[in-house]
């Protein structure tokens, strides 16, 4: 199971078997926390099926949409590897099952593996810098700006093309990406019928289709 991830495939047989064998799967519907901001991490969490958002709220109750997480991926590891309490939160954006690897087992076998570490920190600085341009996003941008830069993130990363433009192969509700603007769901909805009365976007069994993907770029 664990060598789903690229992440780990150097392990020796030994080590892996270490991990699998402390591995303890964990199942979370849609919508449950599996982790909040400021507690204490208590292993590395590895997405096998699903997605998780990590999230932070603001002072007056928002919840702010940083980044998504795709099966196969690991979330928490910072936490660990520096030992302090999680900086964001993880919620199951649908039913997800998730694998769990106590922290102290997880530091001994990474121990091992300098590059490993080195490996992981690096994907975690890119996920790190993309939260940083999302909030940065929402403290500067419009609302109508910020809602055409999310978007194309999600069209870069879960964008198909196809005949009539490019297809985000992912569904997402108002809600959803009214929590990746920084905005209201209201809102949300007025931005997005308004970009679809110019026809530059519209919706297929609930995911978004960009039509016009320069007009939305020049929104940004």
């Amino acid at each position: 199971m664990l060598k789903d991830l690229s992440i780990l495939k150097n392990l020796t047989e030994e080590d892996l078997k270490t991990l699998e064998n402390n591995l303890k799967i964990l199942k979370f519907r849609k919508r449950e926390t599996i982790f909040l901001e400021g507690q204490t991490p208590d292993g590395l969490y590895i997405l096998f099926k699903g997605k998780v958002k990590i999230s932070k709220f603001a002072s007056d109750g928002r919840e702010i949409v940083l980044e998504i997480i795709d099966a196969p991926d690991f979330f928490g590891a910072l936490a660990v590897l520096k030992n302090f309490p999680f900086p964001a939160n993880a919620i199951a954006m649908e039913n997800c099952d998730v694998g769990r690897i106590p922290a102290k087992v997880f530091l001994q076998v990474i121990n091992k593996y300098p590059h490993l570490e080195t490996q992981m920190l690096h994907h975690i600085t890119v996920r790190l810098k993309s939260g940083i341009e999302s909030l940065k996003n929402i403290a500067l941008e419009e609302v109508s700006s910020r809602i055409a830069y999310q978007l194309l993130k999600l069209a870069n990363k879960y964008g198909k093309n196809t005949t009539e433009g490019v297809l985000i192969d992912f569904r997402i509700t108002k809600q959803q990406l009214a929590e990746m603007t920084g905005t209201t769901t209201e809102t949300a909805i007025r931005v997005i019928s308004k970009l679809k009365k110019l026809g530059y976007l519209s919706e297929i069994n609930h995911k978004f289709l960009i039509k016009d993907i320069r007009a939305i770029s020049a929104l940004f």
